[in-house]
C-alpha cells in the first residue's frame, strides 16, 4: 500500500511539474516615470476613473466609451486625428493603485500582444510628490514593435502633460 501511494504521489508530482510553464523574463519595450506634485490617492482617483482618460489626454483623445462584453471590460478610444483603438481592461487594482490594458485592435501587423501599465506610488521621503510608473510590454517582430512603441510613448507623454495640468 505504501509503495502504491508513493507511486501515485510521484506520478502526480511529475505531471504537475510537466504542466508548469517555465518562468520567462519579460523585458518591457518602454519604462517611464512621471513625477507629479500631488498625493497618490488624488492621482489614482483620476487615473482609475476610466472615462477620465479623455480629460488628462492633453487633447489627444476626443471620445471614450467604456463597455462590458461577456464579463470583460473594454475602452473604445477615438483620437483627435480620427483614428480609433479598443483596449481590453485587464486589471484596475485599487489597493496597489495600478491598471493594465491590452490593446485589442487594431494591432499592427507583426505585433501579437501589446500591454500598457500604470502604477501610482509615493516617493519615499518626499512630501506631496508622487510617481506614475508607465510600462509597455509587447510580443512580435522587432520593427513592428518599434513603431507601436513610438506611438504609445507619444500617447503616454500626452497623459503625463495632461495629468500635470489637471493635478498640479
Amino acid at each position: 500500500m505504501k509503495k502504491y501511494l508513493l507511486w501515485l504521489l510521484l506520478c502526480w508530482s511529475g505531471t504537475a511539474m510537466a504542466q508548469m510553464e517555465a518562468a520567462r523574463k519579460v523585458t518591457p519595450e518602454y519604462l517611464h516615470e512621471t513625477r507629479i506634485n500631488n498625493h497618490p490617492p488624488d492621482i489614482w482617483q483620476v487615473i482609475r476613473d476610466l472615462p477620465k482618460v479623455k480629460d488628462y489626454s492633453n487633447g489627444m483623445i476626443s471620445e471614450v466609451n467604456i463597455r462590458t462584453e461577456r464579463g470583460t471590460q473594454y475602452r473604445d478610444l477615438v483620437f483627435a486625428d480620427g483614428s480609433k483603438r479598443t483596449d481590453e481592461i485587464q486589471q484596475v487594482h485599487e489597493t496597489y493603485k495600478f491598471f493594465v490594458v491590452q490593446i485589442s485592435s487594431p494591432l499592427p501587423a507583426g505585433v501579437t500582444k501589446a500591454i500598457v501599465t500604470a502604477l501610482v506610488e509615493s516617493i519615499p521621503g518626499s512630501k506631496g510628490t508622487s510617481v506614475v510608473r508607465w510600462s509597455i510590454i509587447m510580443e512580435g517582430e522587432k520593427a513592428a514593435k518599434k513603431a507601436l512603441t513610438d506611438s504609445l510613448t507619444a500617447e503616454i507623454a500626452n497623459y503625463e502633460a495632461g495629468l500635470k495640468k489637471l493635478l498640479e
